[in-house]
């Protein structure tokens, strides 16, 4: 099956987030989805896409640091909150607040370089 909706339809084929070490955040990245890198150069990480997903990450060297709040962020779904928050911890990222709203939880998180992403209690009978 053809993904593309129609010629002039964009498909998301990946996210690039700009920073200072494409190779340990590429790293930190591949660790926490456990996916495999499929590219690196000085300029450039690719993770690889896995079988049941069909956006990836890119990460690209830029000269300058990141400034303030990220404007557009990655959400992750999760059937374990609390184990997730554990496992950026552990490969180097931290964690910012924890938010509710109606039936929906989910923590900010910022990777080792301060780009900030969320991840997200999936309800059991979703999985």
């Amino acid at each position: 099956m053809n993904p593309f909706q129609g010629p002039a339809i964009p498909l998301l084929t990946a996210v690039t987030i700009d920073c200072a070490d494409p190779s340990a955040l590429g790293r930190f990245w591949a660790e926490l989805l456990g996916v495999e890198i499929s590219h690196e150069s000085e300029q450039w990480v690719f993770l690889a896409n896995a079988p049941d997903r069909k956006v990836t990450l890119w990460f690209q060297r830029v000269p300058e640091p990141k400034v303030g709040k990220n404007r557009v962020h990655v959400d992750f779904g999760v059937l374990n909150l609390e184990a997730a928050e554990a496992r950026v911890v552990e490969l180097g990222g931290t964690l910012g607040e924890r938010h509710t709203w109606q039936r929906f939880e989910w923590r900010i998180c910022f990777d080792p370089e301060g780009n900030e992403f969320d991840l997200a209690r999936v309800a059991q009978d979703a999985a």
